[in-house]
């Protein structure tokens, strides 16, 4: 049996490891990421993978979390409520100053301002919500559906790798480097703004250096890529 050489693009890899989830960037924002180059494999021997090689780039990463909420009144206002995941909480160091509002089925969104994260004191369990106001000018309702998309961070012209070639996506992380002679050493790295698809380095790296990616190795495990 032989395994035959496949090409690996972002959207693979964040489905392999279902980072992109509430994660990805929304349309409403705006954004568009770059230089999200594809990963390639090396050629598969006979019973035997070479790992997934990629070279450290950089490209303009914006961070953009959605949530699912609704429409409440606080202090005779309408607010936008939408309950943060614990796994979130990280992308709100930095509280954002605005989000984007959709009501589900109902007009275009809007931007909300007045941004709060924050404890709920009528809710036992503890969970915490993102809060912000809706202007004067939008009509709306208590309790209706809406969705939430805000910006967690932004970097230009980052260096950046795939998420799937980092131990971990908050705070330090290790990669492993892979030199010209095709030697391998592990790293310590500083993550910035992750995106789900590809994280800033802030410190560690250099555009240009390659690192490995497992990502091959799991797709082949998963029998992906192979012919009889």
């Amino acid at each position: 049996m032989r395994l035959r050489r496949i090409g690996l693009g972002p959207a693979a890899v964040a489905a392999l490891f279902g980072v992109i989830g509430g994660i990805a960037s929304w349309a409403l924002l705006g954004t568009a990421q770059q230089g999200q180059a594809s990963v390639p494999v090396q050629e598969q021997g006979e019973n035997h993978v070479e790992p997934a090689v990629v070279t450290v780039r950089t490209a303009d990463v914006t961070s953009v979390l959605t949530m699912e909420g609704r429409i409440a009144k606080e202090s005779g206002r309408h607010v936008a409520q939408a309950t943060v995941a614990p796994a979130h909480l990280y992308r709100f160091i930095d509280t954002p100053r605005t989000a984007k509002v959709k009501i589900v089925d109902g007009p275009e969104a809007f931007t909300c301002g007045d941004v709060t994260v924050g404890a709920d004191p009528s809710d036992p369990s503890g969970d915490v919500l993102f809060t912000c106001t809706v202007p004067t000018s939008v009509k709306v309702f208590t309790g209706l559906p809406i969705k939430v998309a805000v910006a967690t961070g932004h970097a230009d012209n980052a260096v950046t790798v795939p998420v799937s070639a980092l131990s971990g996506t908050v705070g330090s992380a290790h990669v492993t480097v892979v030199d010209d002679q095709g030697g391998r050493k592990q790293r310590q790295v500083v993550v910035g703004v992750v995106n789900g698809v590809v994280a800033q380095v802030t410190k560690g790296l250099e555009a240009g250096e390659k690192v490995q990616d497992p990502v091959a190795d799991a797709l082949v495990g998963a029998g992906v890529g192979e012919s009889g």
